[in-house]
């Protein structure tokens, strides 16, 4: 790999963390978990505000069903699902009705699945000032955080490229 391809992804990894760090979006929660084949496994989910469910696939085929209205939703009863091979993505909006249920089913042609669920809060976009995930700082002491950021990247570049 020659210098410019290591400074040009150097670069990119520090934009990309520095864009999710401004993404307004905050990780809930994080489970870890293994299905058998054809089984389902469900999960309460009773946090209000926009939110997004993440379904990694480590290993297998799981597949996600969201419900409003039944606990254990499944392939004949849900409301929202994403059922693709790798990451699956349900976005779940303020307005549902809350306690939500939410299954992960394990696909019939891997004998077992193991997955990685994460709930991620958008607090850019909810209204989750009661919820404990209030910013501590304004938009301008934000704002001279990112420059201060901005500044030190451009630093560093510059640093690597003289």
């Amino acid at each position: 790999m020659s210098f410019n391809n290591c400074v040009s992804v150097c670069v990119l990894l520090i934009v990309t963390s520095v864009l999710k760090l401004c993404s307004g979006e905050h990780i809930i929660q994080t489970f870890t978990g293994k299905i058998g084949a054809g089984n389902f496994t469900y999960y309460r989910l009773t946090r209000e505000g926009d939110l997004s469910i993440v379904l990694d696939t480590v290993e297998g085929d799981p597949d996600i069903y969201v419900s409003q209205t039944n606990m254990n939703p499944d392939y004949n009863d849900y409301d929202l699902k994403s059922a693709t091979c790798g990451q699956d993505i349900v976005e779940i909006p303020k307005s549902f009705k809350r306690p939500i249920g939410v299954g992960i089913y394990g696909h019939i042609y891997f004998p077992s699945s193991d997955y990685r669920l994460s709930v991620v809060l958008d607090y850019a976009d909810s209204d989750s000032s009661d919820q404990g995930y209030q910013r501590n700082y304004s938009d301008s002491e934000e704002d001279n955080i990112l420059w201060t950021i901005f500044v030190n990247i451009l630093k560093i570049l510059f640093d690597i490229l003289v």
